[in-house]
């Protein structure tokens, strides 16, 4: 599998390896693998091409929420029923009783689903809104910044601290621990209440603090996005030779949480290529047992 962008700088292009074929593992892709500089300031692609890192769970917006709405509630045959009935009503040689008395109870029903589906909306919208505006650290050359959620992207250097929730799938570079260990919570992720282990890159670990690395020059590369919270291919490759292979215990996925110290990961998945974004379904409509069996004869 090709790398998804060529850097001006050929020393880097060394970085692809020789495991590119095993991208494939997990399936449900949806961007392409990537290379990029592991100094931000060799930077010289525009980082438009990957998603932006921004949570979004809503259902609806403005133009789609009445059609939706609508088309969820009649796909179902009581409502379809009632409504047919309603509409038959409309013909005077069909009328018996009231108009009103077979509109209205439908309307009520109506306008209490919509009620309910926009009110669980707002609060998906409110949840995201917190997320995507959460502080981070970004680490540059002239020094930290805050920067938030919402703002970073791939390649990006940033600081994440005891815990706080991982903004994006990243590479973990360093730690606070001399080991490079530290343990992050991710029952967000997969449901486990255990603390799993992460492994700080040996290399960069071994630096004598964060800013220096801003001195070293090289390239990572990270395999196509996919659903497999278990499995990473890649690898940093720097310019004196050194290449490091690169597994799934040196990454922390988007929504787990640091539970131990502080660390600094570099930005390799972001929005809808992390981890957690393609294990989420769509929020859909509630429905009874009784409407989806009759809804099966």
């Amino acid at each position: 599998m090709a790398a998804a962008s060529d850097l001006d700088n050929t020393d880097y292009q060394h970085a692809i390896p020789v495991l590119a074929a095993a991208a494939t593992a997990g399936g449900g892709k949806v961007g392409k693998a990537r290379t990029e500089p592991l100094n931000p300031v060799d930077r010289t692609g525009k980082r438009s091409r990957y998603p932006a890192n921004v949570v979004s769970n809503n259902r609806y917006n403005v133009i789609t929420f009445l059609p939706i709405v609508l088309f969820e509630q009649f796909k179902f045959f009581f409502n379809l029923y009632f409504l047919l009935v309603a509409l038959s009503q409309l013909v005077p040689q069909l009328r018996i009783g009231y108009l009103f008395t077979y509109v209205g109870p439908l309307v009520f029903v109506l306008l209490v689903t919509m009620g309910k589906e926009l009110h669980d909306d707002f609060g998906r919208r409110r949840r995201d809104k917190e997320a995507n505006s959460q502080k981070y650290q970004l680490l540059t050359s002239d020094g930290p910044r805050v920067v938030p959620s919402a703002k970073l992207g791939v390649g990006d250097l940033v600081l994440i601290e005891k815990n706080q929730r991982v903004p994006a799938d990243v590479l973990l570079l360093r730690t606070t621990e001399s080991s490079g260990a530290c343990f992050v919570r991710t029952d967000q992720l997969d449901g486990e209440t255990d603390w799993k282990l992460r492994v700080a890159v040996p290399f960069t670990q071994k630096l004598a603090n964060a800013q220096d690395l801003f001195g070293v020059h090289g390239a990572v590369y990270a395999d196509a996005p996919h659903k497999d919270i278990y499995d990473f291919v890649g690898n940093l490759s720097v310019d004196n030779g050194v290449t490091v292979p690169l597994t799934v215990e040196n990454t922390m996925w988007a929504n787990t949480t640091l539970a131990s110290g502080t660390a600094v990961g570099y930005v390799i998945y972001t929005g809808r290529d992390t981890r957690a974004a393609m294990n989420t379904g769509h929020a859909k409509t509630k429905v009874g047992i009784l409407d989806t069996e009759v809804n099966r004869l």
